[in-house]
């Protein structure tokens, strides 16, 4: 008799512990699960998305070219070059140029902007917030070892002097051993005239250097002539993996002489803000592709840029995005501040001449406090260099 009730009792208990059991399991059960099923859908949005971003070419498919950008003739977004259908992930610079909203003054892109609401609705995406980045695959910089004292206003000598450290490093901050850094010093020097007349070329010189085991490496050399300006255009190989970036010898673009842009076959100059009306006369252009320095367009009198009555600039070359130039380099003949008129080296466009495409495009900040976002990795080609497109998603509150 004892011992059956002692047997009710037990499974009246392991009852009580199974049933508490379940109670407190399966809503956590169905939580893990719901969220999940979130995640997943979540995921299956943003992958349709970038597929979209990044192999389509949009509707019209050329809709990035033309000097004069109507958002709204965009009636289907998509980032992928018309020209090159053979290959996947190849993406056209003019479009990638309208999701830039400022220039590095701070400026809206003279050049127009694709807004980003605009782009949630020919995507679809209302209900998501985003962001987008276009970056450098790594990050390589050269840092100055022998700066200007003074660098608004360098000496000769200073500016002959070349000695620079280039520091190259994986995203996450990790060193890149062995990566090839080719510096191709551009430099301004003036070949003859006096006063309004003075001419003054382009002259390069190239130095190669191999990263040690810290990912850093030695660029020194010196300059002969009489310079009035340099800059440095760094190429950094990993595998066969390229990136570009660039660094005016004064730290600084000198004198906010004019902002580059290029847009299909043309390149258009329009004056930064907060200028005197001097003219600035474009001795020489050249391009950067990645391979070679091509000269691309040798000025005369009637081409200048001021903040009176000629504040854009803009000149036709057929052929130009066939190119597909990296950086853009203007000799220019201008007011140098605080020693006269001279010779003045501008690169652009922005900021392609630094490294990456587009540094954010969406929201800044990110998903909000208890929102889940799903971040993407793709690798693309823009103008015959290798960039990581970052794209982050989320469901809206």
């Amino acid at each position: 008799m004892a011992g059956g009730v002692y047997d009710h009792i037990v499974a009246v208990v392991l009852f009580g512990v199974i049933f508490g059991a379940a109670v407190v399991a399966l809503p956590n059960v169905g939580y893990v699960s719901l969220h999940s099923v979130d995640q997943q859908q979540l995921r299956n949005v943003a992958l349709s998305a970038l597929n979209t971003i990044l192999l389509d070419a949009g509707y019209p498919t050329s809709w990035g070219t033309g000097i004069s950008f109507n958002p709204a003739s965009v009636l289907r977004f998509g980032l992928a070059s018309s020209a090159n259908n053979s290959e996947l992930y190849m993406l056209d610079q003019d479009k990638v140029l309208h999701l830039v909203e400022k220039d590095e003054w701070g400026r809206p892109n003279p050049m127009g902007y694709l807004t980003p609401d605009k782009m949630r609705q020919l995507l679809g995406l209302q209900a998501y917030g985003f962001n987008l980045k276009i970056l450098a695959p790594f990050n390589a910089m050269a840092r100055d070892l022998a700066p200007p004292k003074d660098p608004s206003n360098p000496t000769d000598q200073e500016l002959r002097t070349i000695q620079y450290e280039v520091i190259v490093k994986f995203n996450d901050g990790k060193p890149i051993p062995k990566a090839v850094a080719n510096a191709l010093i551009f430099y301004s020097t003036k070949i003859g005239g006096s006063g309004p007349n003075e001419q003054y070329s382009i002259g390069t010189t190239r130095v190669t250097a191999t990263t040690n085991e810290l990912g850093k490496c030695s660029i020194v050399t010196s300059l002969s002539g009489q310079v009035s300006d340099v800059l440095i255009v760094l190429q950094v190989t990993v595998g066969d993996i390229n990136t570009v970036t660039s660094v005016y010898r004064r730290g600084a673009p000198p004198n906010d002489i004019a902002e580059i842009n290029v847009v299909g076959d043309n390149i258009i100059l329009t004056m930064p803000p907060s200028n005197p009306k001097d003219d600035r006369w474009i001795l020489s252009i050249s391009a950067y592709t990645g391979d070679e320095i091509i000269s691309l367009y040798n000025g005369t009198q009637q081409d200048k840029i001021n903040w009176g009555s000629m504040d854009e600039w803009l000149k036709n070359l057929p052929g130009l995005k066939y190119m597909d130039p990296v950086i853009l380099i203007f000799n220019f003949r201008a007011v140098d501040k605080g020693s006269g008129r001279k010779g003045m080296l501008v690169m652009g466009p922005f900021p392609g001449y630094l490294g990456n495409r587009v540094l954010s495009y969406g929201s800044d900040s990110g998903p909000p406090s208890g929102a889940a976002g799903i971040g993407l990795q793709r690798v693309v080609n823009i103008a015959g260099m290798t960039y990581v497109v970052e794209f982050t998603i989320w469901k809206l509150i």
